[in-house]
């Protein structure tokens, strides 16, 4: 989930203690961490996601600010100010409420990111953004995420359910994102997703079979989790054996 754009985005990142490069990442890309694979569980998503996103935004911040000639330990790396803001933040609800709520802190902070990779795992499962002829990926469209157009969750969430806009116009503001028909839509809103997402049997039952119907029922394009291809029907890449003729 990205949270450019909303109110309080660097604060909610301090206080999870999470850093995200800026501007976000391209989703339904093979090597985007964040992008759940069809046939994955959330439980295997989360910590791939989480360590993953963690590299990924320093490995990118890094990339930005070499290109302005600097090196990586600089006040303008925002992976350090994020962090920087979460040491601030916790000194200063410590210095006001004691010790105590120091439990508290550490507890949200799993908590906090549990529902962002909630979001993640649930806005990009199975979608994956194919290779044109060139050899590089096509362009993040409206098709390459879930939406949820729910009048009553978009206005609580800040229009979050209409994702598949901010990823193909990501300097759209939150107000202004839009409902696109061509995007794969969720049976449900985000709350409910978020609940079925927690038990793997239950949400492959209910969106496998909605990843392939986006696809025309070829499984191949979708984003498949490795070692799960059988289950789908489809060849596993690289596993394609020449014939030999004898």
């Amino acid at each position: 989930m990205d949270v450019e754009g909303r109110p309080g985005a660097d604060r909610l990142r301090a206080l999870l203690h999470r850093a995200q490069p800026r501007p976000p990442r391209p989703r339904g890309h093979p090597e985007d961490p964040a992008s759940a694979r069809l046939g994955e569980s959330f439980w295997r998503f989360w910590p791939r996601s989480v360590w993953g996103s963690l590299k990924s935004a320093w490995r990118l911040e890094k990339a930005r600010l070499a290109r302005l000639g600097k090196g990586p330990w600089t006040p303008r790396n925002d992976v350090l100010n994020s962090w920087a803001m979460t040491v601030v933040l916790f000194g200063a609800l410590i210095g006001v409420f004691g010790l105590g709520i120091t439990p508290y802190l550490l507890l949200q902070v799993p908590l906090g990111f549990t529902v962002l990779e909630l979001a993640n795992y649930v806005e990009h499962y199975g979608l994956l953004r194919q290779k044109t002829a060139t050899g590089r990926y096509e362009r993040c469209t409206p098709r390459h995420a879930w939406n949820s157009n729910t009048i009553a969750s978009n206005i609580l969430i800040y229009n979050l359910q209409r994702h598949s806009d901010h990823h193909a116009n990501p300097t759209r503001r939150y107000q202004a994102l839009r409902h696109f028909d061509e995007s794969p839509q969720l049976p449900a809103g985000y709350f409910v997703m978020f609940r079925l997402a927690q038990f793997p049997w239950l949400w492959r039952r209910v969106m496998d079979k909605r990843v392939i119907a986006h696809y025309g029922g070829d499984a191949s394009l979708a984003h498949i989790q490795p070692g799960k291809h059988a289950r789908y029907g489809v060849t596993p890449p690289g596993s394609e054996t020449e014939e030999i003729t004898v």
